[in-house]
């Protein structure tokens, strides 16, 4: 009974207050070699690939991870809401969202890959960019649903090792693609490299998920509730992701299509090193979710801890690319000027910061698998954000990107914001009026 009860120790301190700082070091540790690895990714395609020709690989890439973004985002959030809080039922749960992710991202970077080709002129009608794409979506989808997994399962020291692994395998694919191949070389380094570690993880987290190694027998949510909800939150998921993440993603691919391939080319290296600094927030806000899911009473205190350290990396994250980023370019590849980079770095990264907020806010919401609001409001700034893409890159070029982006992240913080106010002033007023009730019938 004792090696019972020291199992169950174990398997529920997997989840909780405690190990959300731990949780959150270990994915801030993965975003950090993600945005190290990536800079080298970045600064060899920088040198050796002529801005035109990097305005729409990018583009292209920039649909791959769109897409596939949002259909890891959707299922892998789903399983970082249900899995913590269901026992041995786990195992339904994950194969049922690998073979929806499966479906999702052939269906989804089929339509994907028919639509670039026809949309973007500097690939029309080119069918093997097609069929990267459809590829590039899978391969993209299994790897950031396998990321959300290991997280799920309480094995976020995994994911260091995991983006490391990514990251050197493009650094070395690249310089492959363009010496050899010389077509596409940017999202085919990417792909090959997110398909091969995708390949080496999936064995390595089903076995766990099937063995239960380490886990909780038993959950807050029985198997038949963990499908129903499951179900509920990836529907739900998947389009919060699609308005919020998905959106973010294709920017790349929408400055390239209304201001060209070399704006399109400036936009798209600063907006891949500046999203490091979101990927950091985003990273702690998804170990939030996970352990205020499974320990719900904690949720407030967490989130303050979340938002004050993914405040502090950021500030730092910040001064450094503002510092480092334009000249870093210019001495690449000249045609990426100083002054009109600096404008860009400073504008996404004020959006960053911006974000921040929203981020704990939705991950909290999505924990206690309220999706209404984030629905709403991801939804209302997607139009914004659409609507305001043509003019300013028209005229600004890619700082009319940074500037839509900008716009985009301070709307969905404010009304985040507003929201929470609205409902804590409620609430106070509606204990206010319980603690007279008393009182009154005392008289």
């Amino acid at each position: 009974m004792s090696a019972e009860l020291d199992a169950a120790v174990r398997s529920a301190s997997r989840y909780g207050a405690r190990r959300v700082e731990r949780d959150a070091i270990y994915l801030a540790g993965a975003t950090v070699a993600n945005a190290v690895l990536g800079m080298g990714f970045w600064t060899f395609a920088a040198r050796f690939v002529e801005p035109s020709q990097l305005g729409v690989m990018t583009a292209v890439l920039s649909v791959i991870t769109a897409v596939g973004s949002v259909i890891s985002a959707g299922v892998g959030d789903a399983y970082t809401a249900v899995l913590p809080a269901v026992g041995d039922d786990r195992r339904t749960v994950y194969r049922r969202g690998q073979r929806l992710s499966a479906g999702l991202s052939f269906t989804a970077g089929g339509v994907a890959g028919l639509v670039t080709v026809c949309v973007l002129p500097e690939a029309r009608f080119q069918f093997a960019v097609a069929l990267l794409v459809v590829v590039g979506v899978f391969g993209w989808t299994a790897l950031g649903l396998q990321s959300s997994t290991l997280i799920a399962i309480g094995r976020a020291s995994w994911t260091p090792v995991a983006n490391v692994a990514v990251g050197i395998g493009k650094i070395v694919l690249l310089p492959v693609a363009v010496f050899t191949v010389a077509w596409q070389s940017i999202p085919l380094a990417v792909v090959v490299a997110a398909v091969g570690v995708a390949v080496v993880l999936r064995p390595m987290i089903r076995r766990i998920v099937e063995t239960g190694e380490g886990l909780p027998a038993q959950g807050a949510l029985s198997g038949d509730q963990a499908m129903v909800e499951f179900h509920r939150v990836v529907t739900r998921t998947t389009a919060l992701s699609g308005l919020n993440l998905g959106v973010l993603s294709l920017t790349p691919f929408l400055v390239t299509l209304f201001a060209g391939p070399a704006e399109g080319a400036r936009f798209a290296l600063v907006f891949a090193i500046v999203s490091t600094l979101d990927f950091i927030g985003a990273s702690m806000a998804v170990s939030l979710e996970v352990h205020a899911s499974g320990e719900p009473e904690s949720a407030a205190s967490m989130a303050k801890k979340i938002l004050l350290r993914s405040g502090v990396v950021t500030g730092v994250g910040t001064i450094g690319l503002v510092v480092v980023v334009p000249g870093a370019l210019h001495l690449l590849n000249p045609a990426y000027g100083v002054t009109e980079t600096l404008v860009v770095v400073l504008i996404l990264c004020a959006g960053s910061i911006l974000r921040l907020p929203y981020l704990v806010w939705a991950a909290l919401q999505q924990a206690r698998r309220r999706l209404r609001a984030p629905l709403t409001f991801s939804g209302a700034t997607a139009i914004l954000l659409f609507a305001l893409m043509p003019g300013l890159c028209g005229s600004l070029g890619a700082a009319g990107g940074a500037w839509a982006i900008l716009l985009h992240q301070a709307a969905l913080t404010f009304l985040a914001g507003a929201l929470t106010l609205v409902t804590r002033r409620r609430r106070t007023s509606i204990e206010q009026g319980e603690e007279l009730v008393p009182r009154r019938h005392g008289e």
